[in-house]
Protein backbone atom coordinates (compact mmCIF):
# COMPACT_ATOMS: atom_id res chain seq x y z
CA UNK A 1 0.00 0.00 0.00
CA UNK A 2 1.67 3.28 -1.12
CA UNK A 3 1.26 6.57 1.22
CA UNK A 4 -1.33 7.96 -0.67
CA UNK A 5 -3.80 5.18 -0.15
CA UNK A 6 -2.74 5.28 3.73
CA UNK A 7 -2.99 8.94 4.61
CA UNK A 8 -6.86 8.42 2.58
CA UNK A 9 -7.52 5.29 4.89
CA UNK A 10 -6.41 6.91 8.00
CA UNK A 11 -8.76 10.22 6.48
CA UNK A 12 -12.21 7.73 5.32
CA UNK A 13 -11.74 6.14 9.54
CA UNK A 14 -11.83 9.24 11.24
CA UNK A 15 -14.73 10.82 9.30
CA UNK A 16 -16.48 7.31 9.63
CA UNK A 17 -15.92 7.75 13.60
CA UNK A 18 -16.66 11.33 13.59
CA UNK A 19 -19.86 10.57 11.80
CA UNK A 20 -21.13 7.65 14.15
CA UNK A 21 -20.23 9.81 17.28
CA UNK A 22 -22.44 12.78 16.05
CA UNK A 23 -25.31 10.46 14.87
CA UNK A 24 -25.13 9.26 18.54
CA UNK A 25 -25.95 12.83 19.48
CA UNK A 26 -29.52 14.57 18.59
CA UNK A 27 -28.29 18.05 18.34
CA UNK A 28 -32.10 19.46 18.83
CA UNK A 29 -32.11 17.92 22.24
CA UNK A 30 -28.33 19.15 22.97
CA UNK A 31 -29.48 22.27 21.99
CA UNK A 32 -32.29 23.35 24.25
CA UNK A 33 -30.84 21.50 27.25
CA UNK A 34 -27.90 23.83 26.81
CA UNK A 35 -30.07 26.82 26.38
CA UNK A 36 -32.17 25.77 29.48
CA UNK A 37 -28.63 25.37 31.62
CA UNK A 38 -27.20 28.50 30.40
CA UNK A 39 -29.92 30.52 31.37
CA UNK A 40 -30.19 28.73 35.04
CA UNK A 41 -26.40 29.25 35.28
CA UNK A 42 -26.84 33.10 34.40
CA UNK A 43 -29.86 33.55 36.95
CA UNK A 44 -27.87 31.22 40.13
CA UNK A 45 -24.30 33.35 39.13
CA UNK A 46 -26.38 36.50 39.10
CA UNK A 47 -24.90 37.64 35.32
CA UNK A 48 -28.61 38.52 34.63
CA UNK A 49 -28.55 41.29 36.76
CA UNK A 50 -25.75 43.41 36.04
CA UNK A 51 -25.68 46.22 33.67
CA UNK A 52 -23.57 49.14 32.68
CA UNK A 53 -23.92 52.54 30.90
CA UNK A 54 -26.66 52.26 28.59
CA UNK A 55 -28.22 49.25 29.65
CA UNK A 56 -25.76 46.93 28.30
CA UNK A 57 -25.31 44.09 30.22
CA UNK A 58 -21.80 43.46 31.77
CA UNK A 59 -21.90 39.49 32.20
CA UNK A 60 -23.73 36.80 30.16
CA UNK A 61 -22.88 32.92 29.02
CA UNK A 62 -22.26 32.23 25.30
CA UNK A 63 -22.37 28.29 24.64
CA UNK A 64 -21.46 26.06 21.49
CA UNK A 65 -20.78 22.78 20.88
CA UNK A 66 -17.79 20.91 19.79
CA UNK A 67 -18.52 17.22 18.49
CA UNK A 68 -16.31 14.76 20.44
CA UNK A 69 -15.87 16.98 22.94
CA UNK A 70 -18.35 18.63 24.73
CA UNK A 71 -19.81 21.65 25.79
CA UNK A 72 -17.91 25.15 25.59
CA UNK A 73 -19.33 27.52 28.06
CA UNK A 74 -18.05 31.10 27.48
CA UNK A 75 -18.70 32.99 31.03
CA UNK A 76 -18.43 36.79 31.36
CA UNK A 77 -18.40 38.40 34.37
CA UNK A 78 -18.50 41.85 35.91
CA UNK A 79 -15.49 40.97 37.56
CA UNK A 80 -13.36 41.55 34.72
CA UNK A 81 -14.79 45.09 34.23
CA UNK A 82 -13.65 45.32 38.04
CA UNK A 83 -10.51 44.19 36.70
CA UNK A 84 -9.88 46.74 34.50
CA UNK A 85 -9.98 49.06 36.81
CA UNK A 86 -6.62 48.20 38.48
CA UNK A 87 -5.35 48.61 34.44
CA UNK A 88 -6.54 52.12 34.49
CA UNK A 89 -4.74 52.69 37.85
CA UNK A 90 -1.76 51.14 36.76
CA UNK A 91 -1.90 53.33 34.08
CA UNK A 92 -2.58 56.69 35.60
CA UNK A 93 0.19 55.96 37.47
CA UNK A 94 2.92 55.07 34.98
CA UNK A 95 2.34 58.30 32.63
CA UNK A 96 2.52 60.27 35.88
CA UNK A 97 6.12 60.01 35.59
CA UNK A 98 6.31 60.49 31.85
CA UNK A 99 4.98 64.32 32.18
CA UNK A 100 7.67 66.15 32.58
CA UNK A 101 7.72 69.57 35.02
CA UNK A 102 8.85 72.80 33.58
CA UNK A 103 10.41 75.49 36.18
CA UNK A 104 7.83 77.70 36.38
CA UNK A 105 10.70 80.54 37.11
CA UNK A 106 12.18 79.43 33.52
CA UNK A 107 9.08 81.11 31.97
CA UNK A 108 9.46 84.83 34.29
CA UNK A 109 12.84 84.75 32.58
CA UNK A 110 10.67 84.62 28.86
CA UNK A 111 7.60 86.14 30.09
CA UNK A 112 8.98 89.12 31.54
CA UNK A 113 11.53 91.50 29.87
CA UNK A 114 13.42 94.11 31.12
CA UNK A 115 12.43 97.79 30.88
CA UNK A 116 15.61 99.05 30.45
CA UNK A 117 19.08 97.10 30.24
CA UNK A 118 20.83 95.21 32.73
CA UNK A 119 23.37 97.04 35.28
CA UNK A 120 26.57 96.47 34.64
CA UNK A 121 29.63 95.03 37.34
CA UNK A 122 31.39 98.61 35.69
CA UNK A 123 28.44 101.52 35.83
CA UNK A 124 27.96 100.44 39.62
CA UNK A 125 29.33 98.38 42.15
CA UNK A 126 26.70 98.63 44.31
CA UNK A 127 23.81 98.18 41.87
CA UNK A 128 25.04 95.45 40.57
CA UNK A 129 26.07 93.69 43.95
CA UNK A 130 22.17 94.49 44.81
CA UNK A 131 20.62 93.26 41.46
CA UNK A 132 23.49 90.04 41.88
CA UNK A 133 22.13 88.76 45.43
CA UNK A 134 18.34 89.34 44.58
CA UNK A 135 18.67 87.02 41.65
CA UNK A 136 20.69 84.23 43.14
CA UNK A 137 18.11 84.63 46.00
CA UNK A 138 15.52 83.88 43.61
CA UNK A 139 17.31 81.39 41.42
CA UNK A 140 17.83 79.20 44.38
CA UNK A 141 14.21 78.47 45.22
CA UNK A 142 13.66 74.95 44.18
CA UNK A 143 10.16 74.70 44.68
CA UNK A 144 8.33 75.27 41.94
CA UNK A 145 9.34 71.72 40.32
CA UNK A 146 8.78 70.28 43.32
CA UNK A 147 5.32 71.69 43.75
CA UNK A 148 4.11 71.31 40.72
CA UNK A 149 5.18 67.61 40.60
CA UNK A 150 4.10 66.90 44.11
CA UNK A 151 0.56 68.13 42.78
CA UNK A 152 0.33 66.43 39.75
CA UNK A 153 1.14 63.59 41.55
CA UNK A 154 -1.45 64.33 44.18
CA UNK A 155 -3.96 64.87 41.65
CA UNK A 156 -3.24 61.21 39.64
CA UNK A 157 -4.00 59.60 43.27
CA UNK A 158 -7.16 60.87 44.13
CA UNK A 159 -8.62 59.82 40.51
CA UNK A 160 -7.05 56.63 41.46
CA UNK A 161 -8.88 56.89 44.38
CA UNK A 162 -11.74 57.58 42.57
CA UNK A 163 -11.34 54.77 40.40
CA UNK A 164 -10.90 52.03 42.81
CA UNK A 165 -14.44 53.35 45.31
CA UNK A 166 -12.33 54.93 48.37
CA UNK A 167 -13.83 58.05 47.74
CA UNK A 168 -17.33 58.98 46.24
CA UNK A 169 -17.73 62.12 43.69
CA UNK A 170 -18.42 64.70 47.07
CA UNK A 171 -14.85 63.53 48.34
CA UNK A 172 -13.54 63.88 45.27
CA UNK A 173 -14.52 67.63 44.14
CA UNK A 174 -13.40 68.55 47.95
CA UNK A 175 -9.46 67.05 47.14
CA UNK A 176 -9.40 68.39 43.66
CA UNK A 177 -10.50 72.23 45.06
CA UNK A 178 -7.76 71.50 47.65
CA UNK A 179 -5.42 70.98 45.31
CA UNK A 180 -6.50 73.53 42.87
CA UNK A 181 -5.92 76.39 45.61
CA UNK A 182 -2.55 74.73 45.68
CA UNK A 183 -2.23 75.95 42.08
CA UNK A 184 -3.08 78.89 42.50
CA UNK A 185 -0.99 79.49 45.48
CA UNK A 186 1.58 78.66 43.58
CA UNK A 187 0.98 80.61 40.76
CA UNK A 188 0.48 83.60 42.58
CA UNK A 189 3.80 83.70 44.09
CA UNK A 190 5.04 82.59 40.66
CA UNK A 191 3.81 86.04 39.00
CA UNK A 192 5.06 87.94 42.47
CA UNK A 193 8.39 87.27 41.82
CA UNK A 194 8.23 87.87 38.23
CA UNK A 195 7.00 91.19 39.29
CA UNK A 196 9.72 91.58 41.78
CA UNK A 197 12.22 90.68 39.72
CA UNK A 198 11.44 93.22 37.15
CA UNK A 199 11.44 95.57 40.08
CA UNK A 200 14.86 94.69 40.95
CA UNK A 201 15.91 95.04 37.18
CA UNK A 202 14.63 98.52 37.01
CA UNK A 203 15.89 99.62 40.50
CA UNK A 204 19.32 98.00 39.81
CA UNK A 205 19.59 100.19 36.67
CA UNK A 206 18.82 103.28 38.73
CA UNK A 207 21.84 103.62 40.71
CA UNK A 208 21.18 106.57 42.45
CA UNK A 209 18.12 104.72 43.90
CA UNK A 210 19.95 101.58 44.98
CA UNK A 211 20.14 102.39 48.66
CA UNK A 212 16.57 103.58 49.24
CA UNK A 213 15.21 100.32 47.47
CA UNK A 214 17.81 97.72 48.59
CA UNK A 215 15.86 97.43 52.00
CA UNK A 216 12.16 97.18 50.58
CA UNK A 217 12.81 95.04 48.03
CA UNK A 218 14.81 92.62 50.54
CA UNK A 219 11.86 92.14 52.95
CA UNK A 220 9.74 91.73 50.24
CA UNK A 221 11.80 89.00 49.06
CA UNK A 222 11.69 87.48 52.18
CA UNK A 223 7.92 87.74 53.00
CA UNK A 224 7.43 85.93 49.13
CA UNK A 225 10.10 83.42 50.14
CA UNK A 226 8.85 82.79 53.74
CA UNK A 227 5.38 81.78 51.81
CA UNK A 228 6.62 79.26 49.40
CA UNK A 229 8.55 76.71 51.86
CA UNK A 230 5.42 76.36 53.39
CA UNK A 231 3.34 75.75 50.34
CA UNK A 232 6.22 73.49 49.56
CA UNK A 233 5.71 71.15 52.70
CA UNK A 234 1.92 71.09 52.45
CA UNK A 235 1.81 70.09 48.95
CA UNK A 236 5.10 67.32 48.97
CA UNK A 237 2.96 66.29 52.49
CA UNK A 238 -0.40 65.68 50.94
CA UNK A 239 1.30 63.97 47.56
CA UNK A 240 2.77 61.79 50.12
CA UNK A 241 -0.12 60.88 52.02
CA UNK A 242 -2.39 60.43 49.08
CA UNK A 243 0.43 57.79 47.94
CA UNK A 244 0.45 56.17 50.71
CA UNK A 245 -3.60 56.11 50.37
CA UNK A 246 -3.75 54.57 46.91
CA UNK A 247 -1.59 51.88 47.45
CA UNK A 248 -2.94 50.72 50.31
CA UNK A 249 -6.77 51.06 48.18
CA UNK A 250 -4.54 48.89 45.57
CA UNK A 251 -3.72 45.97 47.87
CA UNK A 252 -6.88 46.22 49.39
CA UNK A 253 -9.18 46.27 45.90
CA UNK A 254 -6.68 43.46 44.53
CA UNK A 255 -7.06 41.14 47.62
CA UNK A 256 -11.02 41.80 47.65
CA UNK A 257 -11.04 40.91 43.79
CA UNK A 258 -9.81 37.76 44.17
CA UNK A 259 -11.90 36.60 46.90
CA UNK A 260 -14.68 37.39 44.57
CA UNK A 261 -13.48 35.71 42.27
CA UNK A 262 -12.91 32.55 44.48
CA UNK A 263 -16.54 32.99 45.41
CA UNK A 264 -17.75 33.45 42.18
CA UNK A 265 -15.65 29.75 40.93
CA UNK A 266 -16.95 28.02 43.99
CA UNK A 267 -20.55 29.14 43.18
CA UNK A 268 -19.90 27.41 39.75
CA UNK A 269 -18.76 24.65 40.99
CA UNK A 270 -22.06 24.32 42.95
CA UNK A 271 -24.08 25.36 39.93
CA UNK A 272 -22.39 22.54 38.05
CA UNK A 273 -23.10 19.76 40.72
CA UNK A 274 -26.69 20.88 41.30
CA UNK A 275 -28.01 21.39 37.95
CA UNK A 276 -25.25 19.72 35.89
CA UNK A 277 -27.66 16.86 34.85
CA UNK A 278 -29.82 19.17 32.38
CA UNK A 279 -27.53 18.51 29.88
CA UNK A 280 -29.21 15.28 29.66
CA UNK A 281 -28.20 14.64 25.91
CA UNK A 282 -25.01 15.47 26.47
CA UNK A 283 -22.64 11.90 25.22
CA UNK A 284 -21.28 10.56 28.73
CA UNK A 285 -17.67 10.41 27.45
CA UNK A 286 -18.03 14.19 26.82
CA UNK A 287 -16.46 17.49 28.96
CA UNK A 288 -18.15 20.84 30.04
CA UNK A 289 -15.57 23.19 29.83
CA UNK A 290 -15.66 26.45 31.19
CA UNK A 291 -14.08 29.90 30.06
CA UNK A 292 -13.83 32.86 32.75
CA UNK A 293 -13.34 35.51 30.66
CA UNK A 294 -10.67 37.88 32.17
CA UNK A 295 -10.22 36.27 35.42
CA UNK A 296 -6.89 34.22 34.77
CA UNK A 297 -3.66 34.39 36.74
CA UNK A 298 -1.34 37.39 35.44
CA UNK A 299 1.64 36.30 33.34
CA UNK A 300 4.70 38.12 33.05
CA UNK A 301 5.17 36.66 29.13
CA UNK A 302 1.96 38.64 28.15
CA UNK A 303 0.09 42.00 29.09
CA UNK A 304 -3.09 40.21 27.44
CA UNK A 305 -5.74 39.19 30.63
CA UNK A 306 -5.53 35.91 30.47
CA UNK A 307 -8.85 33.69 30.77
CA UNK A 308 -9.97 31.07 33.52
CA UNK A 309 -10.42 27.92 32.04
CA UNK A 310 -11.99 24.74 33.95
CA UNK A 311 -13.21 21.59 32.54
CA UNK A 312 -15.21 18.73 33.78
CA UNK A 313 -16.08 15.16 32.85
CA UNK A 314 -19.99 14.62 32.61
CA UNK A 315 -19.66 11.95 34.43
CA UNK A 316 -17.98 13.12 37.25
CA UNK A 317 -20.61 15.96 37.16
CA UNK A 318 -23.23 13.27 37.64
CA UNK A 319 -21.63 11.96 40.44
CA UNK A 320 -21.80 14.79 42.24
CA UNK A 321 -24.99 15.66 41.94
CA UNK A 322 -26.49 11.99 42.66
CA UNK A 323 -24.44 12.23 45.80
CA UNK A 324 -21.13 10.34 45.60
CA UNK A 325 -18.34 12.37 45.69
CA UNK A 326 -18.90 16.65 47.07
CA UNK A 327 -18.47 20.09 45.16
CA UNK A 328 -14.60 19.65 47.04
CA UNK A 329 -14.04 16.52 45.16
CA UNK A 330 -15.59 17.48 41.87
CA UNK A 331 -13.05 20.72 41.68
CA UNK A 332 -10.04 18.65 42.54
CA UNK A 333 -10.93 16.42 39.70
CA UNK A 334 -11.34 18.87 37.33
CA UNK A 335 -9.05 20.52 34.78
CA UNK A 336 -8.42 24.56 35.73
CA UNK A 337 -5.51 26.77 34.47
CA UNK A 338 -4.92 30.32 33.22
CA UNK A 339 -4.45 31.08 29.50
Amino acid sequence: MNKLSIIFSLLLAFFSVSSTHSQGVNFSDLQLNIGIFTGVMEDALELDQNTGLFGMRLGGIYATYLVGQGVLFEVRTPLANERNRLSLVSLNSAMQPLQPGENPFERIGRQTRPLTSLPQENDSTEAYGLYQNMMERISKVDYSIAVSKAIEQASVSVRSLRTLGNIDDVEYEELQIELEVMRENMQENIDQIGALEQEIRVASAATNQADSVESEVSSRLDLLLGKIEPLRQRAMSRAVELKAETELAEQRYIARWHDEVSEFEQNLYMVMCNYGSTLRALPEDENISIILKGLGEDSETTTRRPDKIHILLKRDVQECQQGEIDIAELRERSEHYSY
